[in-house]
């Protein structure tokens, strides 16, 4: 009689544990896998600014010569402050904003800031489309502000370091 109790409570056992792993298998073939595009906010276009912008940043902040760091520190600043603002409206919509953009480092100088004004551009047209919350379009106003004073800066610094007949400048 011990033998079949001792059985009989280990069929019930094993027959709930199925029913627990159905049960957790079910629930989770039935719920929707979240990818980033469907994120609130649908991935806007302001997070592909923002890698744009921060790839830009890493690019500014390769080593050169003092002269030449201090022409483009501007250019870092405004960018890096495009990059807040496009992380307050991130938060407003709740995106992860966390980006490790691969950047080449070997570039020479002026390929560096072809690259860089490249980037500031392309950041600048990806946030140029309406957005669809308004919480967030002052954010992005300001950020494109931004872009436009570090775009100026650049200039301004390729034309000082006589490398502004670079295409993009």
């Amino acid at each position: 009689m011990f033998g079949g109790s001792v059985s009989g409570e280990y069929h019930v056992q094993l027959m709930r544990t199925r029913l627990v792993v159905i049960t957790f298998t079910a629930a989770l073939l039935c719920t929707p896998v979240a990818s980033p595009a469907d994120t609130p906010g649908h991935h806007p276009p302001y997070l592909h600014a923002r890698t744009d912008l921060h790839t830009a940043q890493l690019l500014l902040r390769v080593h050169d010569q003092p002269e030449v760091m201090r022409q483009l520190r501007l250019v870092e600043v405004e960018t890096e402050r495009a990059i807040r603002e496009l992380d307050r409206a991130g938060m407003i919509d709740r995106e992860d904003m966390d980006d490790h953009p691969n950047v080449d480092l070997s570039l020479d100088r002026p390929r560096r800031l072809q690259k860089t004004m490249e980037l500031l551009t392309k950041a600048r047209e990806h946030i140029s489309v309406r957005e669809d919350n308004p919480n967030a379009a002052g954010w992005r106003d300001l950020a494109t502000r931004h872009i436009d004073s570090a775009i100026i800066q650049l200039r301004r610094a390729a034309r000082d370091l006589r490398i502004e007949h670079l295409k993009g400048f």
